[in-house]
């Protein structure tokens, strides 16, 4: 995710969430990026729509 968001150059930082461990995997982790990019971040990373059949205009 961090990949494509630097590819279309916006910056971004990753945020520890806390200490909570689940099997030892390590703890939870956000990535955070500014409020102006906050749209097109949701947008790059949302995955693709799908047309219905028939719904041609």
């Amino acid at each position: 995710m961090q990949q494509v968001l630097e590819a279309h150059e916006i910056p971004t930082r990753i945020i520890d969430l806390g200490i909570l461990s689940y099997l030892g995997t390590g703890s939870p982790t956000a990535l955070q990026v500014r409020p102006e990019d906050r749209w097109t971040a949701l947008l790059l990373l949302s995955p693709p729509e799908e047309e219905e059949p028939g719904s041609e205009l």
